[in-house]
């Protein structure tokens, strides 16, 4: 049996960050053009010259989000060829020459009988090269009637010429690599209508299953000042005015800031730095804050959540407990699943040894007075490492479910609240 090459994947991603608002798609559009031209000016100055291979753009990244009916969401609503945000990312790919991610709404044909929520990739040459449709829907899709993707979680291929070489001939010529890629948007990461196991972790196992390489994720995650449906339920039972009383402090606090109640726009953060990583800050950490505000900082609340979802690609000693003590088929006899939590019948860790790539692309400012949202955008690389010293391996794994869990490299992100893109150069490793 032949044993696979190694191959050291180098690829620079940009993630882009937007607060766009209803009914101002031109204006949006007029100024994501600023910040990329901006972008692209400070891209081609710095030495070493970089050239971008993927641009991530967020969840319904140019029309606004907090549509709050089918009637609301219907005039901006298109098939994927026709929608304006195809036509935008078109010019993207084409003006840098990559591959571009946007999220849009989208109706399967001209009658728009059927809605969806999707993401569609473009190649550097402006062609469509891939749709996916949200498959699990948080309440304000259900509002207008979106549906799930029939097809569920998808994988596809996502080829870049020249991106690869062979580790253990550092001198060979590039080699021109294929990624196994996957989409998932915002709610696919959370538990399915936040109903099923949390340690089912259905959009991450999927990507473990499947052997996925490069994961993108267009967002728009809120932050947690942000007024939900939950409060409007709980408001509803309470005889004082929660609702308003939290939406005079939004308020209160953007007034403190010197902000309209829609948030920032237009003051752009420009992250370009490789050395520029985000710090590791454990759960409960009291440097962490939890208010809307210090808006160039990321909101490191959310990110230690997001690498909680993704805790298949975590190094966890419990696997290696189940395993030394013949505790996995009595768990997959139980959950009747090919894998869980990262392991599956016949390795305690099916991701030992492996890298993946992670890209969030999340939206910033705020709708309708009362959805804010957490912006953070930025890149993660899952490192596969089981090797860690004993110290690591004594460590309690609920508290390493977060960014300070070594199996997990932190590139860098944006602020919560402000619009901007941040660029990094990624490495990671493939057999082949």
């Amino acid at each position: 049996m032949m044993s696979a090459n190694k191959i050291l994947v180098d690829l620079t991603i940009a993630a882009v960050q937007l607060n766009p608002q209803i009914g101002k798609l031109n204006e949006t559009i007029s100024r994501a053009k600023l910040l990329l031209n901006t972008f692209k000016t400070k891209m081609d100055t710095k030495v070493p010259k970089k050239k971008l291979d993927l641009i991530v753009f967020p969840e319904f990244a140019l029309t606004g989000y907090n549509f709050i009916s089918r009637d609301h969401i219907l005039p901006y609503t298109h098939t994927t060829q026709d929608s304006p945000s195809f036509k935008f990312a078109q010019d993207v790919s084409k003006m840098f020459d990559c591959y571009t991610v946007i999220g849009y709404p989208e109706c399967e044909t001209e009658s728009k009988e059927t809605l969806y929520n999707s993401a569609v990739v473009v190649s550097p040459k402006g062609d469509l090269v891939f749709n996916y449709r949200k498959s699990f829907l948080y309440y304000t899709e259900e509002d207008w009637n979106c549906s799930e993707n029939p097809k569920q979680f998808q994988n596809f291929p996502l080829s870049f010429p020249g991106r690869g070489k062979n580790i253990n001939n550092p001198n060979s010529e590039p080699i021109d690599i294929t990624l196994n890629t996957s989409i998932g948007i915002c709610m696919d990461l959370s538990p399915y209508k936040f109903e099923a196991p949390f340690n089912d972790c259905e959009f991450a196992s999927f990507n473990i299953d499947k052997k996925v390489e490069l994961i993108i994720c267009p967002m728009a995650w809120l932050h947690s000042t942000s007024i939900t449906k939950n409060d409007y339920e709980l408001d509803e039972r309470s005889s004082n005015d929660k609702i308003l009383k939290k939406l005079e402090e939004i308020r209160s606090n953007l007034e403190d800031q010197g902000l309209p109640i829609i948030g920032s726009q237009g003051d752009f953060q420009i992250d370009l730095e490789s050395n520029h990583v985000t710090e590791r800050l454990p759960v409960g950490s009291s440097q962490i804050g939890h208010d809307y505000n210090e808006l160039t900082k990321p909101d490191m609340s959310n990110i230690n959540y997001w690498m909680h979802r993704f805790m298949p690609f975590l190094q966890l000693n419990v696997r290696k407990y189940w395993a030394e003590r013949g505790l996995m088929s009595d768990i997959f006899e139980e959950t009747g699943d090919a894998s869980y939590m990262g392991a599956s019948r016949e390795n305690y860790w099916n991701f030992a040894n492996k890298n993946a790539i992670l890209v969030i692309a999340n939206r910033c400012g705020i709708e309708s007075g009362n959805t804010i949202f957490a912006g953070s955008s930025g890149m993660y690389k899952f490192n596969g490492r089981d090797n860690f010293g004993i110290n690591e391996l004594m460590k309690d794994d609920n508290k390493r479910l977060d960014t300070t869990n070594p199996s997990v490299d932190l590139y860098g992100n944006l602020g919560k609240g402000k619009e901007g893109v941040i660029m990094r150069t990624v490495h990671c490793e493939i057999d082949r």
